[in-house]
C-alpha cells in the first residue's frame, strides 16, 4: 500500500529538510502498510492536501521504514498525525483521525 495520494514520503533523512526547515506547516502522517486506521484515515489526508492551496504541505511517513524517526517524535500508535509548525510540533494526534477533527488540528496550527 502506498502512502495516501498526495502526501509526499518522508525518510529520516529528508526530515531535517523537508520538515524542520519549511517556511509552512507540514501535516506528517506516521503510518504503515498492515495499519487498518491508517487507510480508513488517509481519504480525509487526502482531502485535506489537495483542499490546503499551498498553506500546508503533507507527509507521510513509513513507520516500518523509519523507526528511529518514529521513536524521536514518541510514535507510539499509528496512525500519528503532527503537524509540525517552525520546526515544532504544534499539534498530534494518535489514531483514527476524521475529516472534522483533522481540520481543527488543521487551523489551530495554520498561518
Amino acid at each position: 500500500m502506498p502512502p495516501p495520494a498526495g502526501l509526499f514520503t518522508l525518510t529520516a533523512e529528508s526530515w531535517d529538510s523537508e520538515v524542520l526547515r519549511s517556511t509552512v506547516p507540514v501535516v506528517v502522517a506516521f503510518w504503515a502498510e498492515w495499519c487498518v486506521p491508517c487507510r480508513i484515515a488517509a481519504p480525509a489526508l487526502e482531502d485535506a492536501a489537495r483542499a490546503s492551496q499551498g498553506r500546508l504541505r503533507f507527509a507521510a511517513v513509513s513507520y516500518d521504514e523509519n523507526i528511529a524517526l518514529a521513536r524521536r517524535y514518541d510514535v507510539r500508535g499509528l496512525p500519528t498525525v503532527l503537524v509540525m509548525r517552525d520546526g515544532e510540533v504544534c499539534v498530534r494526534r494518535v489514531g483514527l483521525i476524521g475529516r472534522k477533527e483533522l481540520r481543527r488540528m488543521l487551523d489551530a496550527c495554520s498561518p
